[in-house]
C-alpha cells in the first residue's frame, strides 16, 4: 500500500536540503494531516503509530527514489536528508539485505507490524528499551552513588526515599554542591528507568 504521507514528506525534504529531524517532520505532518493525532488514545501507542507511518513512508520513498532517480534518502536517528550523489560504500555487508538499514526498512515496510502492535506490545518495547539502557554495572554504580546496598536494586520506594534525602542536602538552592546534586539525579533516573 502506498503511504499517503509520501508527497508531503518529499516536499518537506525538498524545502530542507540540509535535512530535517523526525520530530520536525511529525509536527509539520500533523499540521497538514490532523488524523495523525487520532491514531490511538494511548499516548505511547499514538507515538508508535505516528513514528511507524513516517518511517514506512520514508522507506517507501527511499526505495522508489533510488530505483527511479538514483537519489539516496539518508535515514538516521537524528536526521533525514536527500543525497543526490551515489553513496560511497560504508558497510561491510555483502548484500543489501544484510545491512542494518535494510532490516529496518523491512520492518517498517511490513504493515502487519503496524496492525499487530497494540498498547501492550508498545509497553513491552519501551520496557525492553529502558531495561537495555542501564546495564547491571551502571545500576550498581547508581546504587553506590545513592549509598544503597545492592539488595535495594529493585525497591522503588527505597530508591525514591534515599534520593530525596540526599538530594535535599545537595540541592544548590540550599547551598549544596550542584555537581553532587546532578550525580544523585542521574543515579536516581538510571535506577528508576530500569524499573519501569
Amino acid at each position: 500500500m502506498r503511504n499517503p504521507l509520501i508527497p508531503d514528506i518529499l516536499a518537506f525534504l525538498r524545502d530542507h536540503p540540509e535535512g530535517i529531524e523526525e520530530y520536525d517532520l511529525l509536527k509539520a505532518l500533523k499540521a497538514k494531516h490532523p488524523m495523525l493525532s487520532k491514531l490511538a488514545e494511548d499516548q505511547n501507542l499514538l507515538l508508535f503509530r505516528q513514528h511507524f507511518l513516517i518511517m514506512n513512508a520514508l522507506y517507501q520513498l527511499k526505495n522508489s527514489l533510488w530505483v527511479e532517480e538514483q537519489i539516496t534518502l539518508n535515514i538516521t536517528g537524528m536526521r533525514v536528508n536527500l543525497q543526490y550523489a551515489p553513496p560511497e560504500a560504508t558497510s561491510d555487508c555483502t548484500t543489501l539485505s544484510d545491512s542494518h538499514d535494510a532490516k529496518l526498512g523491512a520492518y517498517y515496510m511490513d504493515w502487519d507490524e503496524y496492525v499487530n502492535t497494540d498498547k501492550d506490545a508498545v509497553e513491552q518495547l519501551l520496557q525492553r528499551f529502558y531495561n537495555g539502557i542501564a546495564t547491571i554495572d551502571e545500576r550498581k554504580d547508581a546504587l553506590k552513588t545513592l549509598a544503597l546496598h545492592v539488595d535495594f536494586i529493585d525497591d522503588k520506594d527505597a530508591i525514591k526515599r534515599q534520593y530525596r534525602k540526599l538530594a535535599r542536602d545537595a540541592h544548590p538552592d540550599r547551598g549544596g554542591d550542584p555537581e553532587r546534586f546532578i550525580s544523585l539525579r542521574q543515579a536516581y533516573e538510571c535506577l528508576m528507568h530500569a524499573l519501569i
